[in-house]
Formats: structure tokens, sequence, C-alpha cells
């Protein structure tokens, strides 16, 4: 089939204005964990991408040393910190509406949530707040890379980024070496995870939140994508905690994990992507059948007071309906606390523009073929 390769994924896309300047997963890492990860990837950096190399090198200098002094003024009161109400997770596909909810949620004067700064410097941000937030603000573009979604250092960010920065165990590894083999996604089930990696992402989770705890003092309120095939384990390793799935139809969804992949390999990679369209179609493939297998096996065993499941257009249609039955099912306290809030927060928005998704017959016919499980277990037929 010639025509394969320009039919079935969208147009290649080009990634909002990311200035070279601009921080990286990686700026956050110590110097150990950097090392580690270009050893992993036999420290194939592309000749373009040196400058960023060397620019996260250096940053790892200072984040070994600000970290050190984090340990040395905060190690015992987080290791000691409680949870006073479980925390409440955001999981969902890629490019389901998890970030939309995760700032809704985090409107909310009694919940607290990572914000851009925290989880691009996880070992540090008690101590650095004052002095390199506002560097880090300078620093950042208008908007995200993939869409045109706000790019604030105080908004919400995903806990997997967190990851990255430790060095911990998260599928978004294989995105400083794209062009690298790489099996990182298997741990979209916790299953797959070795003893090693379990004990790791335990540490590094446990010890970001309690962190997050001694800086807010609040219920936290997160969200990655990654959580979705971790709910086991999440509800294990803190107890009472509470989920809240997203779903959103394939013919949307598909497209715009094809842009957020295609984007973040082009911004965040230390090499070019070399992979075709049909590399990146089996790994969204793999990556949905991996992670919803495993999150299909688990949802069973949280009762209804833990696990509330909402679609992306209905939530939408009618955001104020939809969160008031979320925190009605989940227990989560008055949602009148919350209820003006999430009314300004559409009227502030009343402009805003989301990309559009155009599908061509062919992926089309691939998303029929290959979601349709995930639209069976979710409405969309």
């Amino acid at each position: 089939m010639p025509e394969r390769q320009e039919t079935r994924l969208p147009e290649n896309h080009q990634a909002n204005w990311y200035p070279p300047w601009a921080p990286r997963f990686w700026n956050g890492m110590r110097m150990l964990d950097y090392w580690r990860l270009l050893h992993a990837n036999q420290f194939r950096i592309h000749p373009t991408r040196l400058p960023m190399a060397f620019m996260v090198g250096c940053c790892t200098v200072i984040n070994s040393c600000l970290s050190a002094m984090q340990t040395l003024c905060y190690e015992r009161t987080i290791r000691n910190s409680k949870f006073d109400s479980p925390p409440v997770f955001i999981v969902g596909h890629w490019r389901s509406g998890t970030t939309l909810l995760h700032e809704l949620m985090s409107l909310d004067p009694r919940m607290a949530f990572p914000n851009n700064y925290e989880v691009f410097v996880p070992h540090h941000f008690l101590v650095s707040k004052v002095v390199l937030q506002p560097l880090i603000l300078l620093l950042l573009p208008p908007t995200r890379p993939m869409d045109r979604m706000p790019m604030r250092v105080e908004l919400p960010q995903e806990d997997d980024f967190a990851l990255c920065a430790m060095g911990g165990p998260t599928p978004y590894r294989r995105i400083a070496f794209p062009n690298q083999p790489n099996d990182d996604y298997l741990q979209l089930d916790t299953d797959n995870l070795r003893e090693d990696q379990e004990t790791e992402l335990f540490k590094c989770l446990n010890k970001f939140y309690r962190a997050l705890t001694v800086r807010h003092k609040k219920q936290l309120v997160l969200k990655s994508p990654p959580h979705t095939g971790r709910i086991a384990k999440l509800a294990k390793w803190f107890p009472g905690a509470k989920f809240i799935h997203l779903s959103r139809d394939p013919n949307q969804l598909v497209p715009s994990t094809i842009r957020l992949w295609q984007t973040l390999d082009q911004v965040q990679g230390f090499q070019p992507a070399k992979y075709d369209n049909d590399w990146l179609l089996e790994y969204i493939r793999k990556n949905k059948e991996i992670m919803y297998g495993s999150y299909l096996r688990d949802r069973a065993q949280l009762p209804a007071d833990q696990l509330v499941e909402v679609k992306f257009e209905e939530l939408v249609a009618d955001p104020l309906a939809q969160m008031q039955a979320i925190y009605e099912q989940l227990e989560l306290g008055d949602f009148e606390l919350n209820r003006d809030n999430i009314k300004q927060y559409f009227e502030r928005r009343g402009d805003h523009k989301k990309n559009e998704n155009k599908l061509n017959p062919a992926l089309e016919s691939w998303i029929d073929t290959n979601w349709h499980d995930y639209k069976q277990q979710f409405g969309y037929q």
C-alpha cells in the first residue's frame, strides 16, 4: 500500500514555539541520575542537541547542591509528614481531558496540587522556590508546545514529570532518546515492574507527595496518565485514595495523542526522532493495551466512593453538574465551595480554541479496528 505512510497520520505537527532555554523534563535531575540516563542510552546525543545537553548538565550541578540543602533542612520533616486526607488521582489516556479536570479540581481552596515549578525541581522546591521560581517564570513560553493551553509556573502539572527529574521509573524516559530501543512503556502495567522498580517508584512518589504536603498542608489532587495502570498500587500505598477516570472519543483522542508524542519528542529529546508513522501508531496501540489491561483488571477492586468514571464530552457540556457528581460520589466535601470558582474559570476561557482533529479515512479505519474495546468499555460505539 504505497500511500500508507501519507494517509495514516495527520500531517506531522510542528510544536508551538518552545525556546532553547525553556526548561525540559531533565533540567531538574541530579548529576548521578543524569549520568545514568545518558549512560543507559550510550550517550547518543545528536550534535544539534549538544547545547541542550550541556545546559541540562549545568543544571544538575545546581540541583545536586540544592537537593543536599533540602535534605539537611527538611529530611526529617518530610519523612514524618502525614496525609490528613488521602490524595485524589486523576487518571485516563493522554489527551482525554485530564489537564482540564486537574485545573478545575485545583480551584478548590481545600486542595493542593504540584505546580510546574515543583514538578520540574522535585528535589529542592522547598528551599529554592523564592529564588528560582521567578527565574523559571521568565524562561517559560506562554503556551504548551502541543496545544494552546497556557504554560505558567503556578499552574498544576502531572507528577510523572517529577519522576523524570528524580530518575524514577516512568515510561516518559523514552522521550529523552526516542530512537533508542526502549521497553519502558511496559511499566504502564505495574505487574510488569521488577521488584527494584516497584520499590523505587513508591520511594519517589512517597517522598514527592510528602514534600508537597509539607509545602501546602492540604489534600493533594494529582494527575498523570501513567497512573491509569497504577491504581491498584496507588490504592495500596496511599490508603483511601480517590480516583477520577476521564475517557474521550478515540476519534478525537488518537489524533491528539499523535500530536502529543510528535511534539514531546521534537522538543524534549536529545536526538531528533526518526521513527516512522507505523511505529508511532503501534506505540500508541501498545500503550493503550497495556495501560487499560491493568486499569480494567484493577478497577473492580475499588469501591464506588473511591473511583468515578467521567466522559470528557459530558464534562465540557455541563461542567458544574459533572463536578458536583464527582464530589458527591467520592465524598470530597461541599461542592458549593468550588462552584463559583469553576464558573469563573470557564468565563475567563470563553475564547479558548481547541486544536481541531481531522481524520483521514485510513486513520479512522485504524481507530475503528484497534480501539473497539475502548469504545465498548466507555460508551463510544
